[in-house]
């Protein structure tokens, strides 16, 4: 059989496996934007709803007044002017419709926000479809497969790449090179990792790059910058008190702001972050790539992790939990979140939206908490991709909407919903960098993330996603060692992936 042969064979087997089972995504509810967005009941983009084809959706045709040409919106005192992506738009696609899904929530809102523009200046209608978190990626997978009611999306990213995997979505370099690309698109403004993590797949341009997510690290600036604090620290450790850059400085700092071995410490625990079981294996991928590891080979498909750097990145998580909360096996994002925001941590790794709870008006710690990249400096990424399907009867449109989405004045829309921008120029704009002081350090830890929150093999986010949750838990709970734990988790990722016919 030829090698052409047998990657027609693998595919057609990965949409017949993903084809009746719900391929959800643990990024989704990690809730990574700048606010907490728990999965609700379906929304509507605008009055009036109607039942469709894709059952369980509410939908409805973004009917908000157009705005104006002499009402151009400002953010940050920035009045945006690229309202019809660089002229391309006139108004050409009257009476076309495009139906456009994403899950509920900010994700949602925020691109009702650009749609009255775009409709306006295109001539076209845009008909929103949107889905509560526990529904969502089902009703996707299954129109994918059977209804073909979608024209485009907003999807994380592992999941978009699973779809290209089985020539679900299409490749957008013919449109981003094409004559119909506004001449301002300027893909090369888009962050590089992001465009490079999010966008490419197996060699194509399969996504352009929607709310971005990172691991970030959190401190409570106040007590690291206190006199009396760096005099402790240095008498005990002759050293100076510093946000830790490194494993074993974090270890050091960890214990000198634990109670329990530091009973001058002014915090409870020296570190935390989401142990619980859906969201520990962050906790080792955040360090993966700063002893050279990774989480698969993404040419086979095989571990990565099974060695020297993937056991150390382990033993790390471990030695950790001495510093951390003593129900860290059960913190998730509300409980954890609340700990540090309450003062009884001194550093925690997180997505970006702690930032925005730990400044609310009832927070002891409100601003008093510094930002850095994580230490090792090799964060998880998370995030989000725009993405036209294969079977769309409108692919330019398709195309057209998602530019659009993507423009560089478009984005800044979108940041009051807590959707944060992919284009380098937008992080450069100093009136955006100073709106949030979390910017500058996600900008950077953008470029320093090496490994996906959820494990990137098509057809297999879940269950590879559960594997390692299953083997990091057993290792923090002292069932196995990190060695046990890794060969264990080896074996099925191996496993899964020959099941699933992805074996090369």
């Amino acid at each position: 059989m030829s090698e052409q042969s047998k990657q027609r064979l693998s595919r057609r087997k990965f949409v017949a496996l993903t084809g009746g089972i719900l391929v959800t995504s643990g990024i989704l509810a990690a809730c990574g934007d700048n606010t907490a967005t728990p999965a609700t009941s379906a929304t509507t983009a605008a009055s009036g709803t109607a039942t469709t084809a894709a059952a369980g959706a509410t939908t409805a045709a973004a009917t908000t007044a157009a705005p104006t040409a002499s009402a151009a919106p400002e953010v940050f005192g920035i009045k945006l002017k690229d309202l019809d992506s660089g002229g391309t738009l006139k108004g050409q696609y009257a009476g076309k419709k495009l139906v456009f899904v994403t899950a509920d929530g900010d994700l949602t809102t925020a691109i009702k926000e650009v749609i009255p523009y775009f409709q306006k200046v295109s001539g076209a209608t845009v008909e929103m479809q949107t889905f509560p978190g526990d529904s969502f990626m089902e009703k996707v997978q299954l129109d994918l497969q059977v209804g073909h009611h979608f024209d485009g999306m907003a999807m994380p990213i592992a999941n978009l790449h699973g779809y290209a995997y089985a020539n679900q979505i299409q490749d957008l370099t013919p449109f981003t090179t094409g004559k119909i690309a506004s001449p301002n698109l300027d893909m090369a403004d888009f962050v590089p990792a992001l465009l490079e993590t999010y966008g490419k797949y197996q060699g194509k341009l399969v996504a352009l790059p929607y709310k971005p997510d990172v691991q970030l690290f959190f401190y409570r600036k106040d007590i690291f910058e206190d006199p009396k604090m760096q005099a402790a620290f240095k008498a005990k450790n002759n050293t100076d008190l510093k946000v830790p850059t490194t494993m074993e400085e974090l270890k050091t700092v960890a214990a000198f702001f634990t109670k329990s071995l530091n009973p001058d410490s002014p915090t409870d625990y020296g570190f935390s972050s989401m142990g619980s079981k859906s969201n520990s294996r962050w906790n080792w991928t955040n360090r993966l790539g700063a002893y050279g590891a990774k989480d698969f080979d993404a040419t086979t498909f095989q571990p990565a992790f099974n060695n020297d750097g993937g056991v150390k990145a382990l033993q790390d998580v471990i030695d950790l939990k001495k510093y951390a909360p003593k129900e860290w096996l059960e913190l998730q994002w509300d409980n954890g979140n609340k700990l540090f925001s309450d003062g009884k941590v001194a550093m925690m790794e997180q997505w970006p939206g702690l930032y925005i709870i730990s400044q609310t008006d009832t927070s002891p710690v409100k601003g008093k908490v510094g930002v850095a990249v994580t230490p090792g400096g090799s964060p998880t990424l998370g995030g989000w991709g725009f993405a036209i399907t294969s079977t769309t009867k409108e692919p330019e449109l398709a195309y057209k909407f998602i530019e659009f989405l993507s423009g560089k004045d478009m984005q800044l829309l979108m940041v009051q919903h807590t959707i944060d921008p992919t284009r380098t120029s937008n992080y450069n704009r100093p009136e955006v960098a100073s709106s949030n002081p979390v910017y500058p350090v996600l900008f950077k830890s953008f470029a320093a993330g090496k490994i996906l929150a959820d494990v990137d093999i098509p057809g297999l986010v879940t269950k590879l996603n559960d594997v390692e949750e299953l083997y990091v838990q057993s290792a923090l709970k002292g069932d196995l060692t990190p060695k046990q734990a890794l060969e264990k988790m080896a074996g099925d990722f191996v496993n899964e992936v020959k099941a699933a016919g992805l074996q090369k």
